[in-house]
């Protein structure tokens, strides 16, 4: 029997709630197994505050821990050199065998990007995606999927989530400013952070 396995892939800089509610409504919505976490590695062309890899990628395993449902893989964070997508599914699908099916899960901006992507063909192909949907993006997201033809229709599909607009710039100003996240970032986190010095103005 084929199993579904979520991936949900990120900067997570930091991760918030706002991550932990789109992984535990795409488990329940397309009967996922698990959802398998992977914060990318230190990316050239992305500015990441500061924030290593190793540093992420400890807060995402704070933010997880307790959840059976949820796992981490280091598959990114080990990898040096450009990190595409394509490349990281291929990874888990040797780890993890043939008898699985994976749903990459994505945000809007991420799905409406996505006919500018590296390999993006190939990727539809090995996997489906799941879109966390904000209202007002309708039009560009069907504009995406209708780049892909057939194939967008059939490995596309959309998760409709609690509206939690929850920006990490917005909670990393927070901290910078030594002010509350609390209920924006699970404690464990927080304290992670605290703990850690980062984010610090």
């Amino acid at each position: 029997m084929v199993k579904r396995i979520g991936i949900f892939g990120g900067s997570f800089n930091p991760i918030h709630i706002g991550h932990l509610v789109i992984a535990e409504s795409a488990c329940q919505e397309f009967d996922l197994e698990k959802v398998i976490f992977v914060p990318s590695g230190d990316t050239p062309h992305k500015d990441m505050h500061h924030i290593d890899k190793e540093a992420r990628y400890d807060m995402v395993k704070e933010a997880i821990r307790g959840n059976p449902m949820f796992t981490i893989s280091p598959v990114e964070r080990d990898r040096s050199g450009p990190s595409y997508t394509v490349d990281t599914i291929h990874i888990l699908q040797q780890e993890m065998g043939k008898d699985i099916e994976f749903y990459f899960i994505c945000g809007t901006d991420a799905l409406a990007d996505l006919p500018t992507w590296k390999y993006n063909r190939e990727l539809l192909e090995i996997c489906h995606f799941i879109c966390a949907s904000r209202p007002g993006y309708e039009e560009k997201l069907k504009k995406s999927v209708a780049c892909f033809g057939e194939l967008g229709k059939e490995k596309i599909h959309f998760l409709k989530i609690p509206e939690l607009e929850i920006s990490s710039t917005i909670l990393r100003d927070l901290l910078a400013h030594n002010k509350s996240a609390r209920y924006f970032i699970p404690d464990a986190v927080i304290r992670f952070i605290k703990k850690n010095h980062l984010y610090e103005g």
